[in-house]
């Protein structure tokens, strides 16, 4: 007999039950899951205007104080603590990685390798203004977004490098935990990109809202996704 709607745990859907029984364990794979979760910072200030921010050290907006305020209480709410917390050293990030330190009592290891996407000479300026001086780079990087590298800056595949050879190292020092990192969209991406095996030229079909969480499941028979840029502290229940 299947369970009906009522007999699910709260706040649980179709993801809902990670523990098996006996038997299924000893078919499966591996025991070993790590849960990684993927934390997009809030909004930034004038987030509506196309600047190019990359690892600008960009404030949050009041907005942006406010969506981690509500993020932060929701996860208090339904997320254990995590075993690791680690944030990138942009502000942005770090305000959050703050608040949920005080939140579950665990220090944030705070590293420039979970920083943005460096975008060179362009940052601080709108596509517009980019546009208007330095069109053809800027159609040469729009062309092929994944390897053309910006004035000054690294390209995605640069970007990707840095931050799954992070990723790599610690899933090998801390397998079977659970990670929360506080970074950008553009990390988030590459790290989806590298455990689905998607071509990082294909990065942009990701776009985890701000303020938004992601969640996966790593285990020896791969990755599974169990939330992808939800805000659920926008839910009513």
């Amino acid at each position: 007999m299947t369970d009906s709607p009522g007999d699910l745990p709260e706040n649980e859907g179709q993801a809902a039950g990670r523990e098996f029984d006996p038997t299924t364990m000893a078919m499966m794979p591996s025991e070993v899951v790590t849960k990684l979760v993927l934390l997009r910072h809030g909004e930034v200030e004038d987030f509506g205007k196309r600047v190019v921010r990359g690892q600008l050290d960009a404030p949050l907006s009041e907005v942006g104080h406010g969506q981690h305020e509500r993020l932060v209480d929701w996860l208090s709410k339904h997320e254990a603590a995590p075993d690791m917390l680690y944030t990138s050293d942009l502000s942005r990030c770090a305000d959050l990685a703050a608040r949920l330190e005080v939140t579950w009592g665990r220090a944030a290891t705070v590293t420039k390798l979970l920083r943005e996407q460096s975008l060179g000479r362009w940052q601080g300026r709108t596509w517009q203004e980019i546009s208007a001086e330095d069109g053809p780079l800027v159609t040469a990087y729009w062309d092929d977004y994944a390897c053309t590298v910006p004035p000054g800056g690294e390209s995605l595949m640069q970007m990707g490098e840095r931050v799954n050879t992070w990723l790599q190292g610690t899933l090998q020092k801390h397998p079977g935990k659970s990670i929360t990192i506080s970074t950008h969209i553009g990390v988030i991406r590459a790290l989806l990109c590298e455990l689905l095996q998607v071509p990082r030229d294909q990065a942009l079909r990701f776009a985890p809202a701000v303020a938004s969480t992601t969640e996966i499941l790593i285990s020896d028979a791969g990755p599974v996704i169990t939330r992808l840029g939800e805000r659920p502290w926008l839910w009513k229940d």
